[in-house]
């Protein structure tokens, strides 16, 4: 058996017992930090890419088992958060404040900005809280930020047919524009996250407050974005918060095409470019830092 193989055979080995999610049932089971260790190297040439996706894959699983093992709801959590603050703040800001916002406004703005959130936090301290890991095993370091973005991307994906029977039931009925806007945005998000995620957690490695700085960068993001509100009702004057912000173009995009069933126009050009230069930027500096991994956590 090659190396690739081994890898993702001893990955997908994995302990007894039953999970209590029908979502992670079809994911491996969660394999020991042992396990993991046993893999030394692995294949270069043509298969190293293959290796590599393995790994990613067999992480991913493993994130996403033990993140709902136990749990009674399981993968439901990922739709009950984002609708419980959806209908909070849909009474708060369309009721109380009457500002005649609606859930589906705020639900097709909170479960991408879920996704966001959830993955740059969780791969943060991806690094940092596998020291161990990086010392004693060769292999290709960035799916372990990539593996969390890939367990929220995967939870986002699941939940895209609810939001969207969410938004029929509502009255939006689907629009041509979904096929081919939807993919587009998802993949324009998925890119930025993953530059975003990594450049974060290599950076924390060294800058350890990073972690709380974060989590305050996060909130702040949450109401610079067009999320709660349009990015028409912005002031005359802080215009230049949403040029640069990259989340403010794609969450546009992503209600153009739901909500009003068109297509993002300019916002998906800006979307493409702070995409760019997320991924572009982020593997430059995760590369540049890489080596110094081992000897920093």
């Amino acid at each position: 058996m090659g190396a690739p193989t081994a890898l993702g055979a001893g990955l997908l080995v994995g302990a007894r017992g039953q999970t209590h999610s029908a979502f992670v049932g079809g994911f491996a089971r969660c394999p020991s930090l042992s396990t993991l260790l046993a893999v030394t190297t692995l294949a270069r040439g043509h298969r190293s890419t293959r290796s590599g996706m393995e790994l990613l894959t067999a992480l991913t699983s493993r994130d996403l088992r033990l993140r709902y093992q136990g749990s009674l709801l399981g993968w439901a959590w990922s739709l009950i958060r984002p609708f419980a603050l959806g209908l909070v703040l849909t009474f708060a800001l369309g009721k109380v404040l009457g500002t005649g916002i609606t859930a589906v406004f705020l639900l097709t703005g909170l479960f991408p900005w879920f996704w966001f959130q959830g993955s740059v936090q969780g791969a943060a301290t991806t690094f940092v809280g596998n020291g161990g890991l990086l010392k004693k095993v060769r292999f290709p370091r960035a799916v372990l930020p990539l593996s969390v973005v890939m367990g929220n991307t995967l939870q986002f994906v699941f939940a895209l047919p609810v939001v969207a029977g969410f938004l029929i039931f509502s009255g939006h009925n689907p629009a041509w524009s979904w096929l081919p806007g939807i993919p587009l945005l998802f993949v324009l998000q998925l890119a930025l996250t993953a530059g975003v995620s990594l450049i974060v957690a290599s950076i924390t490695v060294f800058f350890r407050d990073l972690e709380h700085i974060l989590e305050v960068l996060l909130n702040l993001l949450f109401y610079a974005t067009p999320i709660i509100y349009s990015a028409d009702k912005i002031p005359s004057g802080y215009e230049w918060i949403l040029w640069i912000n990259p989340l403010a173009p794609l969450f546009e995009g992503w209600r153009a095409v739901l909500v009003d069933g068109g297509w993002p126009g300019r916002d998906l050009l800006a979307s493409a470019g702070f995409s760019f230069v997320a991924v572009l930027l982020g593997w430059v500096i995760f590369r540049r830092l890489e080596d110094s991994f081992a000897d920093v956590v």
